[in-house]
């Protein structure tokens, strides 16, 4: 992914404040004006979504989100580049090289993925999920949803500093989000 990363000036903007339509329109935007691609590549919660695309076009949805689109705010992230986007598509064959050399078994837990936010315990198609969440977005809203509709969410641990991921969960699920606990590392 790094080497990807590498390959094209990319990058990711978090966008606060608008819907998803309005975030899909004002990526429509920015792309048209910069004419450079930009998309979502994380459904985080209602109106919390993160962008990324190339650099110019990362830089003009940042410009004209807060005065023309309403957003509350638009802020580049400090990452290597485009991630969930077909930016990492260089990526994609190498790890589907390297999971085809894994010996995964049958979890006894079935592994929820992040591009169709449904749980998997064929490891076959574990590793084909693997491979397209490189540039699948994440659907993590929808995940967590249904996680917490099927009962199977119990309790969580948010591993590092800040609460982003307690802070998010709270806007999906309120009650979800007081068992999530803070684990420093």
């Amino acid at each position: 992914m790094q080497a990807a990363a590498d390959a094209a000036a990319s990058g990711m903007v978090s966008v606060v404040g608008l819907d998803s339509e309005k975030t899909e329109q004002l990526c429509a935007t920015a792309s048209e004006l910069s004419g450079k691609r930009v998309q979502i590549a994380n459904y985080l919660c209602k109106g919390n979504y993160t962008v990324s695309g190339d650099k110019e076009a990362c830089a003009k949805l940042a410009e004209i989100a807060k005065p023309e689109f309403k957003a509350r705010m638009a802020v580049p992230l400090a990452v290597a580049g485009a991630f969930h986007t077909d930016f990492m598509a260089p990526a994609v064959e190498k790890l589907k090289e390297v999971l085809a050399s894994v010996d995964l078994q049958t979890p006894r837990i079935p592994v929820v993925s992040n591009v169709d936010a449904k749980p998997h315990s064929d490891p076959e198609m574990i590793k084909e999920i693997l491979a397209k969440q490189v540039t699948a977005p994440v659907r993590w809203e929808t995940q967590m949803k249904d996680l917490v509709a099927s009962g199977g969410f119990e309790r969580g641990f948010e591993c590092g500093p800040g609460k982003v991921i307690a802070g998010i969960m709270k806007r999906i699920d309120k009650g979800a989000a007081k068992n999530i606990t803070g684990v420093p590392v």
